[in-house]
């Protein structure tokens, strides 16, 4: 591990320190999907409810009324602003490109099932003799502050959700990148499924977990944003400042 990473003041705090022992736990086997070539996503792939699909830098329509999107717009980044409706992006997603679910190493635990493993506070019990499917742990609900021992009872939540990464700037990825980006310990979280669909797309201006995690998660917010290039709505920027001033600073805590 790098120096720069050990100084990484995220790192320092102590979610800081267990996100970072997961992240070494989990990156032996998260390597595997960025070496498999694109031809995982070949040109039948799924298609999007618009109709067609990315395709390395470009996208194609296969439907009627499929309509091209804005991704490879000259100057599209320069333009976005609080003017701009992400919405209108959301039909061109794929779940397929942002997978979390797959067995990319061959030891039949997707991504999901190696988080529940990693990261709960006792020994797990599985589903069947094999060990792929987590039944039984102990796991934190960063955002609520509850406690689970039944593993159906939680998801994986991303911080900085799919569809959000997709509409702000995430579409302009190749492939190898967001399946990247769905599978980083660092933007996954073990999360109570009612808490998921209550926060789903949002960002800081309109979700926040426990006031507890506030100064952790807008920390983490950053972080991710800026380790893919995310260009966050102002309005988001505006509600991570506002918590910030209140938080602790990062040696304190």
């Amino acid at each position: 591990m790098s120096d720069d990473v050990r100084r990484d003041p995220l790192y320092e705090t102590p979610l800081g320190e267990s996100m970072l022992k997961k992240s070494c736990l989990v990156a032996i086997k998260a390597l595997t999907p960025w070496l498999i070539p694109t031809l995982l996503f070949g040109h039948a792939g799924s298609l999007d409810i618009n109709g067609g699909h990315y395709y390395g830098p470009s996208y194609h329509c296969h439907m009627t009324n499929c309509e091209m999107p804005d991704t490879f717009n000259i100057g599209r980044v320069g333009r976005d602003s609080l003017l701009t409706d992400y919405r209108d992006r959301e039909k061109f997603f794929n779940e397929d490109d942002w997978s979390f679910e797959e067995d990319f190493d061959g030891d039949c635990q997707s991504s999901r099932q190696e988080m529940l493993i990693l990261t709960s506070r006792t020994e797990v019990k599985y589903t069947n003799p094999r060990n792929c499917v987590v039944r039984t742990g102990e796991w934190l609900d960063e955002y609520t502050g509850e406690i689970f021992t039944v593993a159906a009872q939680i998801d994986i939540d991303h911080v900085i959700p799919r569809m959000y990464a997709h509409t702000h700037g995430g579409d302009r990825w190749l492939p190898e990148k967001k399946l990247m980006f769905a599978n980083d310990p660092l933007n996954m979280m073990l999360v109570e499924r009612r808490e998921i669909r209550r926060k789903r797309d949002r960002g800081p201006n309109r979700y926040l977990p426990r006031e507890e995690f506030h100064c952790v998660y807008v920390q983490l917010w950053q972080a991710i944003a800026e380790k893919y290039n995310l260009q966050l709505e102002a309005r988001d920027l505006s509600a991570i400042s506002r918590i910030e001033r209140d938080c602790p600073d990062i040696e304190e805590q």
